[in-house]
């Protein structure tokens, strides 16, 4: 079976990068959404719409307890692929109040919605990190990143990242990248390459580089 589109937009201009047990046969398919070889202009409000400004700083979050030194090196990440500096938010609990019984999952939109009252009308954007298994209640089995463009927040699960501790860390950079990439207004990428690209599994993590492919750079204006 061909991947599904694997971002979405809704009209709060909130993404995920989903995965399913039932996806992901064919990683080379097309994103029938576009991608970074799109044409923004012609395709805005898709996948492949420009992206906006970037700014100088993102405040990064922990929720719950995450492993040594993972957010000073999702925050190396950022500073080498987009020049970004940062600073710790206040560490918050596991967000238990997001937990759904029957599916022993994490609902992201709740917690995204958090994160935009903790940020506020705070200019930099803000990116909460987890260890707990997101879903989106109307879409797909389990979500590894979410965002929500308009209230300028991300969020990042390691849940579905594990391995031996550096493994994690580098998914984790690439991920967190990715979902403050769609903050930015990037959206899925065609090249497995690209940080951008939607990956649904730490196998497909792993294929990714460091960075961001020249095309979705270019729509940084980088």
């Amino acid at each position: 079976m061909a991947r599904k589109a694997l971002t979405e937009a809704s009209s709060n201009g909130r993404t995920a990068d989903f995965g399913s047990a039932y996806e992901g046969s064919n990683p080379s398919a097309s994103n029938p959404f576009g991608g970074c070889d799109s044409d923004p202009e012609r395709d805005e409000g898709t996948a492949g719409r420009r992206g906006t400004s970037l700014p100088g700083e993102v405040v990064l979050v922990p929720l719950g307890t995450l492993p040594p030194r993972l957010l000073t090196e999702v925050a190396q990440g950022l500073r080498e692929a987009l020049g970004v500096s940062w600073h710790a938010g206040p560490a918050l609990d596991r967000p238990a109040y997001a937990f759904n019984e029957a599916r022993r999952q994490y609902n992201s939109p709740a917690i995204l919605r958090r994160l935009g009252v903790l940020r506020g009308g705070a200019p930099a954007p803000l990116v909460g990190l987890c260890d707990v298994d997101l879903f989106i209640p109307e879409d797909g089995e389990y979500v590894i990143g979410d965002a929500d463009r308009d209230a300028g927040v991300a969020l990042l699960s390691i849940a579905r990242l594990a391995g031996e501790p550096e493994a994690v860390r580098r998914r984790a950079r690439v991920e967190t990248l990715s979902a403050f990439g769609r903050v930015l207004g990037l959206g899925s990428c065609h090249d497995y390459r690209c940080a951008m690209f939607a990956a649904i599994d730490a196998h497909e993590v792993d294929r990714k580089g460091p960075g961001l492919c020249a095309a979705c750079r270019g729509l940084l204006g980088l």
